[in-house]
């Protein structure tokens, strides 16, 4: 009944053209270098808007800015040995950006910004996931203050240098917090914690250097053998499985579904080791996760495997509890929802201030993106 409503109301909206589309998608050609100095280029305010908001926000603190400085050097040495992609975009982001204020330290501070913001006393809970072989999606929960509220979020289109085509949606200035390449791997992630924390490659990056694989098998052994600074939950979908990764600096547990689906909120729930020490656990947590399930459910078949299209999955990003817009008892933390279809190589999207049911759809090739209705 709850998804019934929601397309009556879908139907409801009236059709707007594509220019929020085409904003919000920046095109990064070239080697990795190039790519970093065309986001200066492209996105160089954004980034400057964000780093002093950021820099504002933890100057509040007293020893805030020192120890987020230091947690970016301690982060430097890694991200250089073992993310080279990701790196050299930075890198040519710096050497275009200098003069701008864009330095080496703004960069690798904005690059560990998600781990210093996990040192903080009061935290919103973080995003609700699904996934099916060849289909996956979720929505992207934070303090919407914390990123200019939305309106400088992006989806780059990197192509070019010899890696994949990769749609990565994140942040000014931060390497990636979801995306899919042309492989039709897609890589979101999930916050959980066991307080343990290590010296490795910060979250964002990871992601950056995942989608820089050609393959899922590839993707995933980089994650496990890579220095990991913090507790967080992967998924990784092609089209043929799901790997679901609740992972910290120590421990690394991959669940595999080749068959059915995988959804997952902000508590441990295949590590019953991490599971023991969950410091991040809340009611709202396991209602959205009861939620997703639930609406799952009306999609399974009766030999274990679920029918779940895109629009199904754009629906049910868009029901509340998962959807966290101010309405029916939820907080407006919802910064956007985003689609990964492996078979058809999209990524559907909807920004926060969006119409309501409206979905971005990008994709590899050389359509123009344009604005889709369920």
């Amino acid at each position: 009944m709850l998804q019934l409503c929601a397309v009556l109301l879908w139907l409801s909206v009236p059709v707007v053209g594509s220019t929020s589309c085409e904003s919000r998608n920046v095109l990064l050609e070239g080697d990795p270098s190039a790519r970093g100095a065309s986001l200066v280029q492209m996105r160089g305010a954004a980034i400057r808007r964000l780093w002093e908001a950021r820099k504002a926000h933890y100057g509040q603190t007293p020893g805030a800015l020192a120890e987020w400085e230091d947690m970016a050097q301690q982060a430097l040495q890694p991200i250089m040995h073992h993310a080279p992609v990701a790196f050299a975009e930075l890198k040519g982001a710096v050497e275009r950006g200098r003069e701008e204020g864009i330095t080496l330290k703004v960069m690798v501070m904005l690059a560990v910004e998600y781990e210093m913001s996990m040192k903080q006393p009061t935290m919103t809970q973080r995003c609700t996931a699904f996934a099916r072989p060849g289909l996956a999606g979720q929505n992207d929960d934070e303090t919407p203050s914390d990123f200019l509220n939305g309106a400088e979020d992006t989806v780059f289109h990197m192509k070019g240098g010899g890696q994949p085509e990769a749609l990565i949606f994140t942040h000014p200035g931060m390497a990636a917090y979801m995306g899919m390449n042309e492989h039709g791997l897609s890589v979101m992630w999930q916050t959980v914690d066991d307080g343990e924390r290590a010296v490795g490659v910060p979250t964002t990056v990871l992601i950056r250097e995942m989608l820089a694989h050609t393959s899922l098998e590839s993707a995933l052994q980089f994650l496990e053998h890579t220095p990991r600074t913090i507790p967080n939950n992967f998924i990784l979908t092609d089209g043929s499985r799901v790997v679901n990764c609740e992972v910290s600096p120590k421990r690394f547990t991959a669940t595999v579904v080749t068959k059915g689906y995988v959804a997952h909120t902000n508590h441990f729930i295949f590590d019953q080791a991490m599971q023991d020490h969950d410091v991040y656990v809340y009611e709202g947590s396991i209602q959205r996760l009861k939620a997703m399930r639930d609406m799952v459910r009306t999609h399974e078949l009766p030999d274990g495997d679920v029918v779940v299209s895109a629009t199904d999955l754009e629906g049910m990003l868009s029901v509340h509890p998962v959807l966290r817009d101010a309405h029916a008892g939820t907080d407006n933390d919802t910064l956007a929802s985003m689609v990964f279809d492996s078979a058809a190589r999209s990524m559907h999207i909807r920004f926060k201030g969006d119409p309501f049911g409206s979905f971005c759809r990008y994709q590899f090739s050389q359509s123009r993106p344009f604005m889709l209705f369920a």
